[in-house]
């Protein structure tokens, strides 16, 4: 008995060694997934922020360029440029040859459809901005990002309970709504009072939408009245908007008389059927989306 005491009490620094090696092992493993996690956030971040760069560059080959060009340094140079054949020329000592040769490149402009895309992009940019500004010192509740194209409202805080009726609050919001709008919108659109102040050339407005979203379950009739709820209720924020700045209803997205011209400010609804939503009115919004004329 004695001996077979002593045999299990030699077996136990074996068995405690082969758990801590299992234990170094499990550690080291752990070690290595957390560095990989690290490694592939920060390539994904790199990705995306690459991505935006070229996407949103109004010329992406120069753009690409400057991604690999990491030790720009400046230099006083003479260049030489024929507008017309769009070639220009360098002397070749700045690009690292030597002697009193030229170095010559040609180049093309941005293409029209570039540039009226970039123009349009930087007037949503600004108007969205401004208008943020604006509501946000006025105190109204503006739920979400607004930098891309869209002022959203909960219809809770703008209407009386399941009804298209703008409560005291909403009437507010909708002055103030208003006179941002009137305040920006006529220099972006046709139809409105000329001012000298409005830049020249500057991208215009296509279409200002005054949409209600809802979710509805379109084989009730609860789900069709809420329906009908979305879309009235876009009908009275859309006159609400009107009658406190008549201007904003004589705005339009082109010249008057000309094919295609409408009216600037217009209404729509939404409506996602689903099963089990909820009950009429609830969890409505109403937004003003802004998009730019193509």
């Amino acid at each position: 008995m004695a001996v077979l005491a002593r045999g299990r009490r030699r077996r136990t620094p074996d068995l405690e060694e082969g758990e801590s090696y299992y234990v170094s092992m499990t550690d080291m493993m752990v070690g290595v997934i957390f560095i990989f996690i690290i490694m592939l956030s920060y390539f994904a971040l790199q990705f995306r922020q690459t991505t935006k760069a070229l996407t949103e560059a109004k010329h992406p080959e120069t753009a690409a360029l400057l991604q690999t060009a990491t030790a720009l340094t400046p230099r006083d140079v003479t260049v030489e440029i024929d507008e017309k054949a769009r070639v220009l020329c360098v002397p070749e000592t700045v690009v690292g040859g030597e002697g009193s040769d030229r170095r010559c490149f040609s180049y093309a402009p941005p293409s029209k459809t570039q540039a009226a895309t970039a123009s349009a992009i930087d007037a949503q940019r600004n108007l969205m901005g401004f208008l943020d500004a604006d509501l946000r010192d006025a105190g109204a509740p503006l739920t979400g990002d607004t930098s891309g194209g869209t002022l959203s409202f909960k219809a809770e805080q703008l209407f009386e309970p399941g009804s298209a009726t703008l409560s005291t609050g909403g009437r507010k919001i909708a002055g103030d709504v208003a006179t941002s709008l009137a305040k920006r919108l006529p220099c972006l659109a046709y139809g409105g009072p000329s001012s000298a102040a409005c830049p020249q050339g500057e991208a215009k407005l296509g279409l200002v939408n005054v949409v209600s979203v809802t979710n509805l379950d379109a084989f009730t009739p609860e789900g069709q009245r809420a329906a009908a709820l979305a879309l009235a209720r876009s009908a009275a924020f859309h006159q609400a908007l009107t009658g406190a700045q008549p201007v904003l209803g004589a705005l339009r997205n082109a010249p008057a008389g000309q094919a295609g011209s409408q009216p600037l400010l217009r209404v729509a609804s939404v409506g996602q059927s689903q099963e089990g939503a909820s009950q009429v009115g609830a969890d409505q919004t109403v937004s003003i989306q802004f998009q730019m004329a193509q």
